[in-house]
């Protein structure tokens, strides 16, 4: 009997693992990853079971309880591994599979992705007490009539969600856009503390929502056969799942109008395209990093010098009344964006460990600016080169690779204040970006930041204090970000290596 040819069994295998297996494996990843969402973080950890008590977290949860603390890192690396599971299921095959199929796998995707996020919602936010700070100074614009840019929280001790708050003695570090959702948002729920920590997590749900449909809609426009993966990298990443739904964080917001931004550019809406990114910008201020590689691709886009010199000045001029028109109820003066503030805060970063060692010399001032102004500089010189390599090239991708680098340069080398939620902005984008070093490293450091809490949490802190703060940063910032630095070491030189070998070859 003659053996199968090797194409036809490889295509036999692909059709009967597709058309029998792969939906019922989406669902099944999906009912396996809400067994673990459930059993390590939202029975333990869930609202009723804390009783809302005021600022909880997972160190204090779970400081000197070793099987606490292993539970949550068991949960966090059986989470990673049904991640990739999930993903590699979705991978794009050949031959392609029907549309029957292709329904199938998207509302098994969708269905997991939907139960998974409600039940998260119940999950107190142990990762962070930020959202309890956003509904706090959505509450003093919202039930005081103050100004969250300049009114500090502890200006309203009295009300009652005062306890709850971590950063008593600051007006909001956020972009005014991001204030205005707030108040919203507080007047929509009212004055109950539980429906409002739900209510601020439905509005992150909400913009989360946005953002699968924003990277469904790209890839099936530009890349149909990777959509479903690309959804699947971005949407199922536990730490996506567990800062957006988990612990509510804001960054979901921001990521959504950089998405917009990249949709608005492919429809070459260059003009929108930089009003979303400065929407984005009026939440976090990161996304103005990427407004110079949108406005040059507007520029190349142009067919005439004329037309070039009638874009740039209409799309920034443009921009400009979005920020005047947002800044516009709470502006007083100031340093509403609280600049000099930023250039204080270090932790677990490379900036954050040149500056520990630099203190003592130099004194606590003289070393925090340095470090400050230094990493602003390479920030400069990584935007500025990203912008020059997009102006050069011409395929579509091309925005989206140099925004990637971009954030990644920002959270690997120069970001003074890193947490583990920020490594949501450039993951946005690999969903967009074909199989690569490049999206690998990313979807690394979403892996390597999660380490970022246990190690703090778990092995840092002494009798409810930290280590010395020179210590401290000598083991944060590398262990959280150091296995995504060799890898990227790991790729330069295998880069330079193959580059070389080619050259002898040719």
């Amino acid at each position: 009997m003659k053996s199968m040819p090797p194409a036809l069994l490889h295509a036999s295998r692909y059709a009967w693992r597709s058309t029998l297996y792969a939906p019922h494996l989406a669902l099944l990843g999906g009912f396996a990853a809400l067994l673990v969402y459930w059993v390590g973080l939202i029975a333990p950890y869930n609202l009723f079971a804390l009783k809302l008590k005021p600022l909880q977290d997972i160190a204090k949860l779970t400081r000197g309880q070793p099987l606490g603390q292993a539970g949550f890192v068991l949960t966090f690396a059986a989470l990673s591994g049904l991640y990739y599971l999930q993903w590699r299921n979705c991978r794009p095959a050949d031959p392609a599979p029907d549309e029957r199929h292709k329904r199938a796998m998207w509302l098994a995707l969708l269905t997991g992705l939907v139960v998974v996020n409600l039940s998260m919602l119940w999950l107190y936010p142990v990762g962070a007490a930020d959202i309890f700070d956003n509904i706090m100074r959505g509450r003093i614009a919202a039930v005081y009539g103050g100004n969250p840019f300049y009114k500090i929280p502890s200006d309203y001790a009295r009300d009652s969600f005062y306890r709850y708050i971590a950063w008593r003695y600051s007006p909001s570090a956020y972009g005014p856009l991001w204030e205005l959702l707030s108040a919203g948002t507080s007047r929509l729920v009212g004055d109950n503390l539980l429906v409002n920590v739900l209510g601020f997590k439905l509005l992150g749900l909400l913009f989360y929502s946005g953002c699968i449909a924003l990277v469904a809609g790209i890839l099936n426009r530009r890349a149909p056969e990777r959509a479903l993966q690309g959804v699947c990298l971005f949407a199922w990443n536990p730490l996506v799942i567990y800062e957006t739904a988990g612990n509510g964080h804001n960054d979901i917001v921001m990521v959504f109008f950089i998405l917009l931004s990249l949709y608005a550019l492919l429809s070459r809406r260059f003009t929108w395209a930089a009003l979303a990114l400065t929407a984005g910008a009026l939440v976090k201020f990161i996304p103005i990093l990427l407004l110079p590689v949108a406005l040059v691709a507007g520029l190349r886009a142009q067919s005439t010098r004329q037309a070039r010199w009638r874009f740039l000045p209409g799309a920034l001029l443009a921009c400009l009344v979005l920020v005047i028109a947002a800044y516009a109820p709470f502006w007083r003066g100031g340093d509403p964006l609280s600049i000099r503030r930023r250039e204080t805060l270090f932790t677990a970063s490379l900036p954050a460990l040149v500056q520990a060692q630099l203190e003592k010399p130099l004194g606590q001032q003289a070393s925090q600016q340095l470090a400050a102004r230094a990493a602003l500089l390479l920030t400069g010189f990584a935007v500025a080169a990203q912008t020059w390599r997009a102006w050069r090239k011409t395929d579509w991708l091309a925005p989206a690779r140099a925004w990637a680098r971009i954030l990644l340069f920002y959270l690997l080398f120069t970001c003074l204040w890193f947490q583990s939620w920020y490594t949501l902005w450039p993951l946005a984008l690999a969903a967009i970006l074909p199989e690569g070093a490049l999206s690998r490293t990313i979807v690394l450091l979403s892996y390597s930041a999660i380490w970022k809490t246990i190690t703090f949490d778990f092995f840092l802190f002494r009798k409810d204090k930290p280590l010395p703060r020179l210590q401290r940063e000598a083991i944060l910032g590398p262990v959280t970000l150091g296995l995504t630095w060799l890898y990227m070491g790991y790729v330069l030189l295998r880069t330079q290596i193959t580059g070389r070998v080619e050259k002898l070859i040719h």
